[in-house]
């Protein structure tokens, strides 16, 4: 497949006070931690378009991501308080449904797969990836490799595949690797701890697009890395997420494959005198 050498632009940039955004019908969906309000506006003009009080049965949530469903035109999303792990779903617009899921973190990461599955990575060294039906029964759960030390994030590659980041700090191997059903891994990309292209730092957030090609958040270089479908290096985007200025807390990255976007979501702290402001910056790139 031919791609132009820029094969990412910036696009737009915002600034919510959000935990996730999630995109559906030409929506944008803003997301708080701790508020049942989610924020609507229009994925082009980013004009408001209204809220959405999500009927949840718990008191103080702690919303940690969100995903759509386009399919069955439905929002999932992680909850991560003490008092109830659950994932909830959300039927536009008011239609829900909650199930228990045990061990979700504030790093828990959920996607959709090919089949509407629930892809959750509940995070906090977790060592598999579990796959819900779209009524909260377990189908299915991958035990990954003991070699994927520090898993950071995982989305499904292709059916029956998912490519997972993993290291993290002064982990021996910082990589991406493409896994099968069984944890075996199938392909790698990275190594050694290094700033070189074709290394890594801290690997986080990852997505892939309708095409195949794999965007990686390169957190310790801090840029965007994007991978052929083999798992290849092909571009690199520097310094696309913070300024030097800013302290970082977090980062999420999902893929909108019928827009052709990818939106990061990540926490910045900046500080001023004494006292910290912290925002969440929602940046989105488009394919040229």
């Amino acid at each position: 497949m031919d791609v132009c050498c820029n094969c990412l632009f910036l696009e737009k940039v915002r600034s919510w006070p959000a935990a996730a955004v999630a995109s559906l019908d030409n929506e944008l969906f803003i997301l708080q931690r701790s508020s049942s309000q989610l924020h609507v506006y229009d994925a082009i003009s980013f004009t408001p378009r209204g809220s959405i009080v999500i009927p949840i049965t718990f008191s103080a949530p702690n919303f940690v991501d969100m995903v759509s469903c386009s399919f069955y035109r439905r929002l999932y999303i992680a909850n991560a308080s003490v008092s109830r792990s659950c994932i909830v779903r959300l039927e536009i617009p008011r239609m829900h449904k909650e199930w228990k899921v045990d061990g979700l973190t504030s790093s828990t990461v959920i996607s959709v797969t090919s089949s509407h599955h629930v892809l959750v990575f509940a995070g906090g060294g977790a060592k598999e990836l579990k796959l819900f039906s779209t009524d909260g029964m377990l189908y299915n759960t991958v035990d990954l490799h003991p070699d994927l030390v520090n898993v950071n994030s995982a989305v499904e590659f292709m059916p029956g595949q998912y490519v997972v980041t993993h290291g993290r700090g002064f982990d021996v191997l910082h990589r991406v690797c493409v896994v099968n059903s069984d944890g075996e891994i199938l392909h790698t990309f990275g190594g050694y701890r290094g700033s070189h292209p074709k290394l890594l730092d801290s690997s986080n957030g990852v997505a892939v697009d309708k095409d195949g090609f794999v965007y990686v958040d390169d957190e310790g270089n801090n840029r965007l890395i994007v991978l052929t479908q083999e798992l290849n290096y092909l571009h690199c985007m520097p310094s696309v997420f913070t300024s030097p200025s800013n302290i970082n807390f977090c980062r999420r990255m999902k893929v909108d494959k019928e827009l052709g976007c990818i939106f990061v979501v990540h926490t910045t702290s900046t500080c001023s005198g004494n006292a910290y402001q912290t925002v969440c910056k929602v940046t989105i790139f488009e394919q040229c």
